[in-house]
């Protein structure tokens, strides 16, 4: 030891160079080395540092040469490698030839708060264990490196305790080391001049672990004045953790009798433990920064170049430093003597003597050479071959304990997870009943499973329950239009209407060309009166509007007397080509114009000449019987508001005092019409397409000159008005399904006032006069004729289990009294917007929803004919869907007639569907349905 720094005591009064690198080493630092073939004994600092340090764990070094050696920044903090987290820095002693490395990394507190943001971010994505897991391993691989050039290992702590986490870090290094032999053999055979004993070995020697505290217990503290030997009870509690440390490690099998076998080896006669037991500092920084500052201007003979800084100091080496008791400088360079005299035997017991273990130091320029290649195998991971990353993921593996454990639980509980989701599976389940299972599976797996794993396995085990759902359980799950999904299995074929006409299968992996065909089927059955009322059928739930519509009502026909019934028959397509085909509305439709009149009803006025108009008249005469001009003036007669169809009045009405009785709601004035005048206006009017179709529904916002290819509607004349009986209503046999007490219909009295031209053909005659009778406490008026008809309306509802009742008004559901006499008329009926949807009274727990479907009219024996012009408006901002007629449809004297109406209303947004909620109002029947007009021998109808 004497002899050692007698040498040093050599250069106390000349140059001396020493020399600061980062790792991998560049060409200057190798070309600027004055001694390649020195030998040289290299000494790693490695462990964790507090963040008042920033990052330097090797202050003692600092403290030797008396020079900020690893932290000569003293604003810049210290910068690690973005990809591995880690960087190594180098101080060369090539007097003292001594290379010390300095590991900075994750486990520098300071560093860990510097990327605390970008970390926070990563963790949110991929959890914590999963980045710890991955910033364990770059610093293990870094670690691995040191562990490989080393001669020795000074592992720092800031507290005097053994840090056991180290522990799996030794275990994993050791394991993965004797699957790296080979690798590193083959890059150690790509340098020059390495012995044949270091690429047998793979290293030149087992390398001594040491231990450093930069405190001690606070009652072994030196005072600021105290320069006297370290308190006797250090030495004590030094050696005491050693044999904690010794034991932990022997236990654990880190370390054995033979150190060639091991990872690294502790001395056996030697101390390796080192408590720091200087005073604590209070560290002004101002003061601290203004004296390095005044330190760093008078040190003129510092000089930084590039990359690495030569330092050319004065320094006075005290030869009797080393008989001071307790100083980090003796303990350190106790060791370094060993390795320069005769190397390190760490064996102990009885292969002390027996086996010799192999040391070297070896040259610096060599060394450097290694080194640079075994930076860039297990920090860069530069050039791997296949067995280099097997070796490295067995070591991820052997690291990332939480990740094993996660990965074996996660695997035994996932069959059970399984398990739990097949239990009692039926032949084939919607959607719904497939995500509940997954929850039921997830639940079973989230209580037993665990680890960074859990989120993959959750993944794996959710794929793995779709594959069993879409290997033949999955439901087809097409919507019908009235919201219920079809039960068959997945399947092609089947004709749907709506937007949703295919189910969403954006995931799912079957062909549905290898699909078998069959038609959709919800397993649902409704029951539902035919078009006249008589007869009641069974139902399947629609995919179709012409299903839903037509073909239903088609069927019961064949069955009853609606088939034979007179009826009326709506306008729908008639092809002339056999290439017809259904229009393509890409775009919203213009809203068909038209002005609203005194009930708020939208009609539709006839464009003259123009070949985009929007309305449909014309093209009915195939129906009816009429004058196109004669419908004209009609049609622009009906699209006037009450004020102008004042203006209609003749002048004699119009210039009555104001104390004459006012026209009541319940009357009605014809204005009887000159038919041979010859000034009325002519106009064309528009045929519809006979090429294409509507492909839906008719409504007020559908395409001009389109027609559907079938009807909606139903209108069928059940026969003479003596019919129905006021005082028994509708009998039981003839319309099944009714309610107690609510099968009647309504009496509607209607006074109508003639307002005649003085050539009238029909009503001046004395074959058709008319009885005049005064108003109730009004007065006749000159040259018109009064008179009362009596019309019976009803309103029926059915809900989807096939019960039936009349409405006597929008909120109320018809009754009789007793005695069976309805005391109720139709006004409101008449005069109100009627719901389309009536909570049926059938069940009170769970009320279904009663859809409009019928209207009743008993004509009166008068002279006169009762219109119907329906208009149906499902949804408030939704289209209003009319029959298709130009003119409200004129119903014969003295019968009964039924409407029924649409069973579905779908629009361009698809299906209208009952509301579940009985407090929710939607959809309404329009009020102005019913109204009179004249009856003529030849057919002029007259506006009223």
């Amino acid at each position: 030891m004497h002899n050692t720094f007698s040498k040093a005591s050599e250069y106390s009064f000349e140059k001396m160079k020493y020399k600061k690198v980062s790792l991998p080493f560049d060409e200057d630092f190798i070309s600027s080395i004055q001694d390649p073939n020195k030998p040289t004994v290299v000494v790693s600092i490695f462990g964790k540092s507090s963040v008042i340090s920033k990052s330097c764990k090797a202050q003692f070094v600092n403290n030797i040469y008396d020079r900020a050696l690893f932290n000569s920044s003293l604003v810049k903090s210290p910068t690690v490698n973005v990809k591995n987290q880690t960087t190594i820095e180098c101080f060369y002693d090539e007097p003292g030839k001594v290379v010390y490395l300095h590991l900075i990394g994750i486990f520098d507190t300071h560093v860990l708060v510097q990327n605390i943001e970008e970390l926070s971010t990563e963790i949110e994505e991929k959890g914590f264990l999963r980045v710890w897991s991955t910033l364990k391993y770059n610093y293990a691989c870094s670690l691995l490196f040191l562990f490989s050039i080393s001669h020795i290992l000074i592992l720092t702590h800031p507290v005097p305790i053994f840090d056991t986490s180290y522990l799996s870090y030794f275990k994993a290094l050791d394991c993965s080391r004797l699957k790296f032999l080979s690798i590193i053999k083959s890059v150690l055979l790509k340098v020059q001049n390495v012995s044949p004993n270091w690429i047998e070995n793979t290293r030149f020697c087992s390398p001594r672990l040491l231990f450093y505290y930069e405190t001690c217990p606070a009652e072994f503290k030196k005072n600021k004045q105290d320069t006297g030997p370290c308190h006797p009870g250090l030495k004590k509690a030094e050696h005491s953790l050693e044999d904690q440390i010794y034991s932990i490690l022997r236990k654990k099998r880190i370390i054995s009798n033979i150190s060639t076998n091991s990872l690294f080896a502790i001395p056996a006669n030697q101390e390796y433990v080192f408590m720091n037991d200087s005073p604590d500092s209070v560290l002004d920084w101002n003061e601290f920064f203004t004296n390095s500052l005044i330190t760093i201007c008078n040190s003129s003979s510092v000089v930084i170049k590039d990359k690495f800084q030569d330092c050319e100091i004065d320094e006075v080496m005290e030869p009797d430093f080393f008989i001071k008791s307790h100083t980090f400088k003796k303990f350190l360079y106790d060791h370094i003597e060993v390795a320069f005299k005769k190397g390190f035997d760490d064996n102990i017991g009885r292969h002390a003597t027996t086996t010799n273990n192999y040391f070297e130091a070896p040259a610096i320029g060599m060394w450097c050479e290694v080194a640079n290649k075994m930076y860039n195998l297990f920090v860069l991971g530069e050039d791997l071959d296949e067995d280099a990353n097997i070796a490295f993921e067995s070591m991820k593996s052997l690291l990332d304990i939480d990740t094993n454990f996660s990965e074996r639980r996660c695997q035994k509980v996932q069959p059970i997870a399984m398990a739990a989701y097949q239990d009692n599976l039926p032949s084939h389940y919607n959607r719904n009943y497939h995500d509940t299972k997954v929850a039921q599976a997830l639940s079973v797996f989230a209580l037993h499973a665990r680890g960074p794993l859990l989120d993959d396995y959750i993944q794996i085990l959710v794929q793995d329950c779709d594959k069993i759902w879409q290997s033949g359980r999955q439901m087809c799950e097409t919507l019908s239009l009235t919201g219920n999904p079809c039960t068959q299995p997945l399947h092609k074929g089947g004709t749907v209407d709506g937007p949703n006409k295919e189910p969403e299968q954006d995931d799912n992996p079957i062909n549905r060309d290898e699909l078998f065909t069959m038609e959709h089927s919800s397993s649902v059955v409704y029951l539902s009166a035919c078009n006249c009322g008589h007869k009641q059928g069974t139902r399947e739930d629609p995919f179709t509007i012409r299903a839903a519509n037509y073909d239903f009502y088609q069927l019961m026909a064949n069955d009853c007397v609606c088939g034979c019934l007179d009826q009326i028959n709506f306008p729908v397509f008639q092809p002339s080509t056999q290439d017809y085909r259904a229009a393509q509305l890409f775009a919203k439709p213009p809203v068909i114009a038209g002005r609203k009149n005194s009930a708020g009803l939208l009609h539709t006025p006839t464009q003259l000449g123009h070949t985009e108009g929007l309305s449909l008249g014309g093209v009915f005469t195939s129906c009816h019987s009429v004058d196109p001009i004669n419908d004209i003036l009609g049609e622009v007669s009906r699209n006037r508001d009450i004020s102008d169809r004042q203006s209609l009045v003749p002048t004699e009405l119009t210039s009555r005092p104001k104390n004459e009785e006012a026209v009541t709601s319940n009357q009605i004035v014809i204005r009887v019409t000159d038919t041979d005048s010859d000034t009325r206006e002519k106009s064309l009017v528009r045929q519809p397409s006979t090429t294409e179709y509507l492909p839906g529904m008719l409504h007020t916002e559908s395409p001009n000159s389109l027609l559907p290819q079938y009807p909606s509607w139903s209108l069928v004349c059940l026969g003479s008005s003596c019919l129905y009986s006021h005082n028994i209503g509708l009998q039981e046999t003839q319309h099944p399904g009714f309610l107690n007490s609510t099968a009647y219909l309504l009496p509607w009295d209607v006074t109508v006032r003639l307002e005649h031209h003085p050539r009238d053909r029909y009503w001046n005659t004395d074959k058709n006069k008319i009885n005049s009778s005064p108003i109730q406490r009004g007065r006749k008026v000159k040259g018109s004729r009064e008179f009362s008809v009596k019309i019976f309306i009803g309103v029926e509802y059915e809900c989807p289990r096939g019960h039936r009742f009349m409405c006597s008004a929008p909120d109320k559901i018809l009754t009789t009294a007793s005695n069976g006499i309805v005391k109720e008329n139709g006004n409101k009926v008449s005069n109100s917007d009627m719901p389309l949807y009536f909570p049926c009274p059938c069940s009170s727990s769970a009320p279904l929803m009663a859809q409009l479907m019928r209207i009743h009219i008993v004509t009166p024996k008068a002279p006169v004919h009762v219109t119907l012009n329906p208009m149906v408006q499902p949804d408030e901002n939704g289209p209003i869907f009319v029959t298709g007629f130009d003119k409200p449809v004129e119903l014969t004297q003295s019968t009964y007639w039924v409407l029924r109406l649409p069973y579905i209303y779908a629009g361009d947004r698809g299906p209208y569907v009952p509301p579940k909620d009985p407090s929710q109002k939607v959809g309404k029947l329009l009020k102005g349905v019913y109204s009179v007009a004249e009856a003529t021998t030849d057919n002029n109808k007259l506006n009223v």
